[in-house]
């Protein structure tokens, strides 16, 4: 059965029948010149790269004015890396010219300047193209509307992908060769307290200095992070050169800027290397190294701005509210909360409007068991038995010497030999496991290791000793301070400003960040004294015992 094919139906289309192709908006002089522009990129700012980049618009500029039937729309030139087209934005506004019907060609150098993302290249290439748009490039003679353009620029622009990949690869070799002899990189040049040098070291920035030694001086005064970025926020303190842990700092304080600087180990004159690693080239994801990559410490580096013992001393501090984050949490909303307690049951007492009442008689349901008759107390009444606690600390100023010296040789002398002592030994167990290495003897290695991590605990925990010891002692000098305020006056501090920044020896270190105490008998209950200086304030049936941190309880009769 012979089969008929149906005639073809060919319908002719008039003028105003014919389907909508590209608008393109009029040249801007004749109209029979094709409108050429010209992309340029380089990806750093080194000198022989600025050369290049001059050299190729320069060379764009001439060679399509040069061509009588062609006309320049312009040069759109960036300065990024080429592995992403969205963060160059002369490229994605020449794209946007192209799709506008502003632009009939573009001229490129290589493909590798067009881009280093293949699939970057080929979607931009083909949006052109279907635009019938066509991207020349120079140097591979290759114009995308010929039939073998596509082909030909798939495979460069693979080669050129894997050429920047190769090149992130061997930035990253330079890097870590840098960290192995303990140079600084990138990262640390905007750091509150520092400048980075040409050659890449760091040196002090004395006002700021001073703004980070005031930072870990009320922290471990007692303030929290949140408190400190609102007191700096408060007093306008510029820390607008920052931008450091993902926080810019800009008059705009806040507690994990206050945190990122209390933490960081280049304040104390170390480095700690590679705590961060680029996980993707093309993408730039950045990721921490929480051992994916080996980090390098380098200790002495550069100048310290906060002396390592202190630097320590907030470490410790540090985890200490960690662990009991509870005891912190309204503390500085009510600088009294948490420190006032019930003698008779021992619970809290809670602030309510003007007055303070103990938990017990508050909230009974939660505490059934507990029946406690300890009346309530006035705010002002407290805050007068805290004023005339202080003003009763001259009587108690021997005590505070001897509390001082008996911590300095009993503790403090006591831990620090302890340490020394360990690290001496932990620096021969280091010895004999290289030996053991040299030998090929893993028994002797084995044991030698796990001795090593037995005194790694033992020097931990002396060191967290070591830290209650020196934040006692810190109390102590605290009160004698405000003592010596109460009885002599504030003395003249000619060494108030370090000239330099430079801070290395402890003791320097509280002179220099001494707070200011009102001179003369105490008037008013400050919050800063409450914060800085008393510990708890016990609230019994007719006494009220106020306890300051460096150890002295003084008792006092009970007002209303």
């Amino acid at each position: 059965m012979a089969v008929t094919k149906a005639a073809s139906r060919v319908q002719v289309l008039r003028p105003d029948q014919r389907p909508a192709r590209r608008t393109i908006q009029p040249p801007l002089a004749d109209h029979h010149r094709t409108r050429v522009a010209a992309y340029c990129r380089v990806s750093t700012d080194h000198e022989d790269q600025e050369t290049s980049f001059e050299a190729q618009q320069t060379h764009f500029t001439n060679f399509i004015n040069g061509n009588p039937e062609w006309e320049m729309v312009g040069i759109y030139a960036d300065e990024e890396s080429g592995v992403r087209a969205n963060k160059r934005e002369n490229f994605m506004r020449m794209i946007g010219d192209c799709e506008s019907g502003k632009i009939d060609m573009v001229l490129s150098k290589s493909i590798s300047r067009w881009a280093r993302n293949t699939l970057d290249s080929l979607k931009y290439i083909r949006k052109l193209k279907a635009l019938e748009i066509p991207v020349f490039f120079t140097k591979e003679n290759i114009n995308t509307m010929d039939a073998g353009g596509e082909v030909l620029t798939t495979i460069l622009s693979s080669l050129a992908q894997q050429e920047s990949a190769s090149i992130s690869q061997n930035v990253q070799i330079g890097v870590r060769y840098h960290y192995q002899e303990g140079k600084v990189c990138s990262g640390v040049h905007r750091l509150l307290g520092y400048n980075r040098t040409p050659e890449g070291s760091l040196v002090i920035v004395p006002e700021e200095a001073e703004i980070v030694q005031r930072i870990f001086r009320d922290f471990l005064d007692g303030y929290s992070t949140k408190h400190i970025a609102k007191r700096l926020a408060e007093e306008g303190v510029d820390g607008n050169k920052t931008t450091v842990g993902g926080t810019v700092f800009e008059r705009n304080w806040n507690y994990h800027g206050i945190e990122y600087i209390l933490k960081n180990e280049k304040y104390s004159g170390d480095l700690l290397l590679q705590k961060y690693y680029t996980v993707d080239f093309l993408t730039k994801k950045v990721a921490k190294n929480n051992g994916q990559l080996p980090q390098y410490f380098v200790e002495n580096s550069h100048e310290a701005i906060i002396p390592k013992e202190v630097f320590q001393q907030a470490q410790a501090e540090r985890e200490r509210r960690r662990r009991h984050w509870k005891d912190f949490k309204y503390t500085h909303a009510v600088p009294l909360s948490g420190k006032v307690i019930c003698g008779c049951c021992g619970l809290p007492y809670r602030p309510v409007k003007s007055t303070w009442r103990c938990d017990a008689k508050m909230n009974k349901d939660r505490h059934p068991d507990i029946v406690c008759d300890n009346d309530s107390i006035r705010d002002e009444t407290l805050r007068q038995a805290v004023v005339d606690a202080m003003n009763m600390l001259p009587e108690r100023a021997e005590e505070l010497i001897r509390l001082e010296e008996r911590l300095r040789w009993g503790g403090l002398q006591k831990a620090d030999d302890l340490l020394t002592q360990i690290e001496t030994a932990m620096d021969a167990l280091d010895e004999e496991i290289r030996e053991a290495k040299e030998r090929a003897d893993t028994t002797a290695e084995q044991e030698a290791r796990e001795q090593l991590n037995d005194l790694r605990g033992h020097w931990a925990e002396a060191s967290e000793q070591r830290a209650v010891y020196a934040d006692k002692m810190l109390q102590i000098r605290n009160l004698r301070d405000r003592v010596k305020a109460i009885t002599e006056g504030s003395e003249e501090r000619p060494y108030r400003k370090s000239p330099n920044g430079r801070c290395e020896d402890p003791d320097l270190f509280f002179r220099l960040t001494r707070p200011d105490y009102p001179d003369g008998k105490v008037v008013e209950c400050r919050d800063d004294d409450i914060l800085r200086l008393v510990e708890k304030i016990e609230i019994g049936e007719t006494k009220v015992t106020v306890t300051f941190k460096a150890g002295i309880s003084i008792e006092l009769e009970r007002g209303a």
